[in-house]
């Protein structure tokens, strides 16, 4: 049951990011930069036997190279302080999973986990997709995220992690990466 609410979560998370960004518009955007091209119809030379042919049968495919530059890729505009934001929440979140990881090894003796999603006593498995499924999902939020409301949502996201290292901390689990 721990694995439905964590994949109702990522599915929820997903729905709500927008149908075509702007990878999707410079994928259909494409264009080859050398393609083979045959002019027309290729022409097909019967020679009757013992009939002289003065010209010799020559293929008609030609490899045209266009001269348009490649496709810019698309650049993301993140600010310094929505990358440093970004990398604090990294940091963070990969704190609280090595403290988390920590208590998983020793078999949660006297703690359990709060995180609903992962439920009390979640294994290191848990933890570690967890983390990735986390870490993705907030960096993919910020990324479509405007640009105005990105530090926000990452110095929330670095907020929660904060507070949860900090609770941890004050328990008794030392910082681990």
């Amino acid at each position: 049951m721990r694995h439905t609410s964590a994949i109702s979560l990522v599915i929820a998370a997903l729905a709500g990011l927008p149908g075509q960004g702007v990878a999707q518009h410079a994928l259909k955007d494409h264009r080859f930069w050398a393609a083979p091209r045959v002019n027309g119809q290729r022409a097909t030379v019967w020679v009757l036997p013992g009939a002289a042919s003065a010209n010799p049968i020559r293929p008609n495919l030609r490899l045209t190279v266009l001269s348009a530059t490649r496709p810019t890729l698309p650049r993301l505009s993140w600010s310094q302080t929505d990358v440093a934001l970004a990398s604090a929440f990294t940091v963070a979140l990969l704190i609280d999973a090595g403290q988390t990881r920590s208590l998983a090894h020793g078999g949660w003796h006297n703690f359990r986990e709060t995180n609903p999603i992962l439920g009390s006593r979640p294994t290191v498995g848990q933890l570690n997709t967890y983390t990735a499924v986390t870490e993705l999902a907030v960096l993919g939020a910020a990324a479509a995220a405007p640009a105005r409301l990105r530090p926000w949502l990452l110095g929330a996201a670095l907020a929660v992690e904060a507070f949860t290292i900090a609770g941890t901390t004050q328990q008794g689990i030392a910082i681990r990466f």
